[in-house]
């Protein structure tokens, strides 16, 4: 693997993640062990799945500035956190608007994983950053309409029919 830059990587405490972190101490990848891996695995899970909306616009972070596309990821990341606490994650009722903040707050061309993905004609990995949490509702009951339209539409643009 190369790394261009600094990274830091997150894993579940007493998982034998303390093997990865001696492997790794030393380089520019930082290894952070979280004794609550659920609940920040389900922070990160929410970042990429709002990420997903400059996927679907083919813009980058600036279009967050906008109050209907903020408004709309307020919306979206509700209810992505009510899925993700029937999960077990332990998040506050503040971290839609700390994301949405930090999406804000970033150099408006900050792009992403994803809307790279797009821009390059690439498959995006709508099912694993944006499906599941339609998927998980469901389970539980909660109702995804937000979550079920962004996934249809990036299904769509990634999928095809073309």
């Amino acid at each position: 693997m190369r790394l261009r830059g600094s990274a830091r990587l997150t894993l579940p405490d007493g998982t034998g993640a303390d093997r990865v972190a001696e492997t790794l101490r030393g380089t520019r990848c930082t290894v952070e062990l979280a004794s609550d891996f659920r609940s920040v695995a389900w922070r990160k899970l929410l970042q990429n799945a709002a990420a997903g909306l400059m996927a679907l616009t083919g813009r980058r972070a600036g279009m967050f500035a906008r109050a209907d596309i903020a408004e709309l990821t307020r919306v979206y990341l509700r209810e992505c956190l009510r899925v993700a606490r029937a999960e077990g994650a332990q998040l506050e009722e503040d971290v839609p608007e700390e994301i949405l903040a930090g999406f804000r707050a970033s150099p408006a061309d900050l792009s992403t994983s994803i809307l790279t993905d797009r821009e390059a004609g690439r498959a995006l990995e709508w099912d694993i950053r944006n499906g599941v949490v339609s998927r998980l509702g469901r389970v539980h009951g909660i109702p995804t309409p937000t979550s079920d339209v962004v996934t249809a539409l990036l299904a769509a643009t990634s999928d095809g029919p073309r």
